[in-house]
């Protein structure tokens, strides 16, 4: 809810920026006005992008972080390699099975991105390959793969139904900020519809990892607050 508020505010600034400026002839780095948000063509303009601009969110992406680390915390995987000593014999083989697939998916993964390998691009780099468009979805099948086996192997999760709940852990607990990425997604886009970083001068880097932090933000500070409210119950 608070970043909720704190990006609704931010479009209302950048609304009043872009009033006050229009007025004033502010002028954008290649000599044109300052696009004001509040006239007709604006209005016309975000009204018809509006579904165009909540797909640019990054919902795929930040599903896929989200089930990976479901994965990792719900099988107790990672745990089970921090304490083996203390694992029971069904777990023991069950973590040790899963470490051979890990290492299994992980050098197949390796192999599709050495030189020859068939995730690179037609030059033979990743830059363009299909390993520089699907890697999320790569890791997320190396990291989701051992931990649904140790999760299964284990009785962690008995049922498929608790497979799939225990995936989707993280999306439950960070549904609102979902809510959150949609008015997130209306930001970024009124921060480009006024060239905001035209005028500050960045670069695309910069400007992606600015974005990225502006969706990114509602999840970590869930997850702050979440692990934090975990520590101290």
């Amino acid at each position: 809810m608070m970043f909720t508020v704190l990006y609704l505010l931010l479009i209302v600034a950048l609304v009043l920026f872009s009033w006050v400026g229009s007025i004033y002839g502010l002028l954008l780095p290649d000599g044109t006005m300052l696009p004001n948000i509040l006239s007709e063509e604006s209005v016309r303009w975000f009204v018809r992008h509006s579904i165009d601009n909540i797909a640019a969110a990054p919902f795929v992406e930040i599903l896929l972080v989200l089930i990976s680390i479901s994965a990792l915390r719900s099988s107790c995987f990672v745990a089970a390699a921090f304490h083996q000593k203390q694992l029971t014999r069904r777990h023991r083989y069950a973590l040790r099975t899963s470490l051979v697939v890990f290492a299994v998916c992980l050098c197949a993964l390796l192999l599709g991105i050495a030189p020859g390998g068939n995730l690179l691009s037609v030059t033979g780099h990743i830059a363009g390959g299909p390993f520089s468009s699907g890697w999320l979805f790569l890791l997320a099948v190396v990291i989701c793969l051992p931990c649904i086996i140790y999760g299964r192997m284990s009785g962690q999760w008995h049922t498929e139904k608790e497979i799939l709940v225990g995936l989707s852990a993280e999306i439950v607990r960070c549904a609102d900020c979902f809510v959150t990425c949609i008015v997130a997604s209306q930001l970024v886009a009124t921060m480009r519809y006024v060239c905001l970083f035209d005028l500050l001068g960045w670069s695309d880097t910069l400007i992606t990892l600015a974005e990225t932090i502006v969706y990114a933000l509602p999840f970590i500070w869930r997850w702050l607050m979440s692990s934090g409210a975990h520590r101290i119950s």
